[in-house]
């Protein structure tokens, strides 16, 4: 099971990578605007082990990716809008799509608008990419529901899917069994009030 951190590599994410019991713990550079790339150093190639490009302008996405994947081992693209998930996991050379229900202000009458669908995830499958969800998007209510469709279409198509921290902090991480029991319980179908004040999402009971 992979993690996703933000920051550069050390001694101690590795060692955090085997304690929590994840196979692999990615080190992201973030990428927003061509600026970024400017002020790039030679050392990020060793600091780094994956960049995640966050930007909405579907014009200059390609060559973001492009520009990427010359520097850094894996690529992984924010989700934004349709556009961009579509683009993200039609490129050969992005490694993973990155919360794609992100964004999206009302959902449609007979389903959740949550970034994916059957022919996003047909795709998906198709090259091989790996759908990779923030375990922060848990505590919005509207999120969440968007996050449940999302797992769900993921193991219909055979999609890789799963949890991730995205954290700044080593301390607050939550191990692999965690994010694994996490996404469990949203499989099982429970209620997302039980969901959100069970104690594994970090939240008290109330």
């Amino acid at each position: 099971m992979i993690d996703l951190f933000v920051g550069k590599k050390s001694k101690e994410i590795e060692t955090q990578e085997k304690k929590q019991g994840f196979s692999e713990m990615l080190s992201l550079k973030i990428i927003k605007k061509e600026e970024d790339f400017k002020i790039l150093k030679s050392s990020d190639k060793q600091d780094y082990d994956a960049c995640l490009i966050q930007t909405e302008n579907i014009g200059r996405l390609n060559v973001f990716i492009d520009k990427a994947r010359a520097i850094f081992q894996k690529v992984i693209v924010l989700g934004t809008d349709d556009e961009i998930n579509r683009a993200s996991l039609e490129n050969r050379k992005t490694f993973g799509l990155l919360n794609p229900e992100i964004g999206r202000e009302k959902d449609y009458m007979s389903y959740k608008n949550s970034g994916l669908n059957h022919v996003l995830c047909k795709i998906a499958a198709q090259n091989n990419k790996t759908i990779f969800i923030s375990v922060d998007e848990l505590r919005n209510p509207q999120s969440l529901g968007r996050v449940i469709q999302n797992l769900k279409l993921c193991k219909k198509f055979k999609v890789r899917c799963q949890l991730v921290n995205l954290a700044d902090d080593l301390s607050i991480i939550r191990s692999a069994f965690e994010l694994k029991e996490i996404e469990r319980v949203l499989m099982k179908g429970e209620h997302f009030e039980h969901a959100q004040k069970s104690s594994i999402f970090g939240v008290p009971k109330t």
